[in-house]
């Protein structure tokens, strides 16, 4: 008979010594039948190798009645109900985990009815308060649903017992992990999909959050929290994950995004959070996100980060373009050509060009003909001249004269010698001020110039006079076909189109500010210059560009200033004559110097103003966790 109770108490796992069962039955037979005792004893036995809870505890209250002597079956009877009492209440824990809160609470309601008194059932009734129901009321014969109490219960958190184990085990998955969270005082619950497999387990030393996470690995399963000392564990699949553990919903407000930056943050929450269930309303800028407690909060925590934004910088950009031009003439400017003419040939010209007052001169007796004809013609000429009353460049530069009579030939200078002493000066300076607000690596763009249209080429519409011939006898609203299309074409044989494209003629100044982490601000300037040739090739005109392009690291609030010469010319032009001219010495005393300077410069000044920080300029902080075990420290 004691092997018998050896083999029952052995198919009981969770028997515990010292255990008072609360109801044990004490009947005293009439009759003592040990026979019927002992088979009805086998047979509640097998029925619990069976897991046949209910009649098995029939059984071995049987043999209880029948044989009061062997306290064995009373014993029995206890562990049989105890067990019946904590398979329901895991029942309906599982029950209400896949959301059936009504046969949740049948099963318990069954497991008060074995046994209204049980620790595990008192512990359950007890526990935290469940989540709000909906109460169905009637008003003016309709019916609506209110909440009868608002509330939200914490989360469940598994309270394994402290202090390291040191684990040795061989066996079947199941019993393995069994027996691990045995060790630290936790139960277990298995789904029914689960299939047994060998596994050997060592480890030295090791708390609950060390081991159990080994073994969940290792055993390809994953944990969900029933209450804080029973684990319901699964095949760890992802429609398992799906079906079985506890999330959290949250809506995440990412104001002022743009639908890019939106995908980028649910790129982001599902390749490196491994979250399945987020979607984002660009209307409404939220992101609602479904998932674990710990990885919802890492998912807080990183893009806390993320969406606090960057850094704001203002830039005071101050563009000055200075024009400088100085033209200097100096020197002595002499005759440059000698010029030989018939003296008596142009003294006749000029008494012919002015024979009326010749003659007021001789009736008056300012001049007294004496009968030589060319003497006459000369004294006549100079009169003319001496009195203001005609010029005569070459009489005017006369510096010699060769021969007599008709052969007289007289010579003159080109020009007369001038004395240059010139300068011209002058100097344009124009100022541009502007301050932009640009973010951490956001361009800015700033143009000072205007939009020039160039002819960049041409089409035919197809349309020609020939056309117009063809649609003769043919109205558009009365008007004839052939009229409207001279009118398009006009002069020309054929309509020609041409496309025009604008161009920014001026500066245009691009600049990028980025903010380092020890605080300064690094600027990439792209600096464009473009303007008119005045020169044109097939009729479009040509276009000088420069371009500048460089990065300055400064200090917030420290001004960068960069100089350049867009432009810069020199002349210089000699007139004199030839030789002497070209002579150290002579080249002011002989020769006229003109000498002229042009030059433009371009003075950038840029100050970068940090006027908004990040919250810390180093990197975020490490986030450790993990959603293959629930329990947490």
């Amino acid at each position: 008979m004691s092997r018998l109770v050896f083999l029952c108490l052995s198919l009981l796992p969770g028997l515990s010594p010292g255990v008072a069962w609360a109801q044990t039955p004490t009947v005293t037979p009439a009759k003592i039948d040990s026979k019927r005792a002992a088979e009805a004893y086998l047979a509640g036995a097998r029925l619990l190798d069976h897991r046949e809870l209910a009649e098995a505890q029939e059984e071995f209250a049987r043999a209880a009645r029948l044989d009061a002597t062997h306290p064995e079956y009373a014993l029995a009877v206890g562990v049989t109900r105890e067990h019946r009492v904590e398979d329901l209440v895991q029942q309906a824990a599982k029950a209400r985990l896949l959301g059936r809160p009504e046969e949740a609470d049948t099963l318990l309601a069954k497991a008060a009815t074995v046994d209204p008194n049980n620790i595990l059932l008192l512990q359950r009734q007890s526990g935290p308060p469940s989540e709000p129901r909906l109460t169905v009321e009637t008003v003016a014969g309709k019916k609506q649903i209110t909440p009868s109490e608002i509330g939200y219960a914490p989360p469940i958190a598994l309270a394994p017992d402290p202090g390291p184990r040191s684990l040795h085990l061989r066996g079947e998955t199941q019993a393995v992990v069994t027996q691990t969270a045995q060790a630290f005082g936790i139960k277990t619950i298995f789904d029914e999909a689960l299939s047994g497999a060998p596994l050997r387990f060592d480890l030295e030393g090791s708390s609950y959050a060390e081991a159990m996470p080994i073994l969940l690995r290792m055993a390809h399963l994953f944990a969900v929290p029933v209450d804080a000392k029973t684990l319901f564990l699964s095949k760890d699949t992802e429609e398992n994950r799906q079906k079985f553990e506890r999330q959290v919903e949250e809506s995440i407000y990412i104001p002022a995004s743009t639908t890019e930056q939106m995908n980028e943050y649910v790129n982001i929450i599902k390749n490196v959070f491994d979250v399945k269930q987020v979607a984002f309303s660009q209307a409404s800028g939220t992101l609602a996100v479904r998932a674990p407690e710990a990885t919802l909060k890492a998912l807080n925590y990183t893009l806390a980060d993320m969406i606090d934004g960057g850094n704001e910088v203002t830039l005071e950009v101050k563009l000055i373009t200075i024009d400088h031009s100085v033209t200097r003439t100096t020197g002595l400017s002499t005759p440059t050509s000698v010029n030989a003419f018939s003296v008596a040939g142009e003294a006749q010209s000029i008494v012919s060009a002015n024979q009326s007052l010749i003659n007021t001169a001789i009736s008056s007796g300012a001049i007294v003909p004496t009968g030589n004809s060319a003497q006459d013609t000369l004294t006549e000429a100079l009169y003319l001249i001496f009195s203001g009353l005609a010029t005569d460049a070459k009489v005017s530069n006369l510096f010699a004269v060769a021969g007599k009579g008709l052969t007289l030939t007289g010579f003159s200078l080109g020009s007369g010698a001038t004395l240059n002493l010139g300068l011209t000066s002058s100097d344009s300076r124009a100022l541009d001020d502007i301050t932009v607000r640009a973010g951490d690596g956001k361009e800015t763009t700033l143009r000072v110039g205007e939009k020039y249209p160039i002819t960049v080429s041409t089409y035919s519409s197809g349309l020609s006079s020939t056309t117009s011939s063809a649609l003769n006898g043919v109205t558009v609203n009365g008007v004839s076909a052939s009229s409207l299309l001279s009118q398009f074409l006009g002069n020309s044989s054929t309509a020609t189109v041409p496309i025009i494209q604008y161009e920014d003629l001026g500066i245009t100044l691009k600049t990028t500010p980025t903010v380092l982490k020890s605080g300064l601000v690094n600027m990439k300037i792209d600096l464009k210059i473009e303007a008119l040739t005045g020169a044109s090739l097939n009729n479009i005109p040509l276009l000088t560009n420069s371009n500048f392009v460089s990065g300055i690291t400064v200090q917030d609030g420290m001004t960068a200033v960069m100089m350049t010469n867009l432009t810069s010319t020199q002349l210089a032009s000699i007139s004199g004559l030839p030789g002497l001219g070209d002579l150290p010495g002579f080249q002011d005393a002989l020769a006229s110097a003109n000498r002229e300077t042009d030059r433009s410069e371009l003075v950038l000044l840029i100050t970068p103003r940090l006027v908004r920080k990040r919250s810390s300029s180093m990197a975020s902080r490490a986030i450790p966790f993990t959603t293959s075990v629930p329990a947490e420290n």
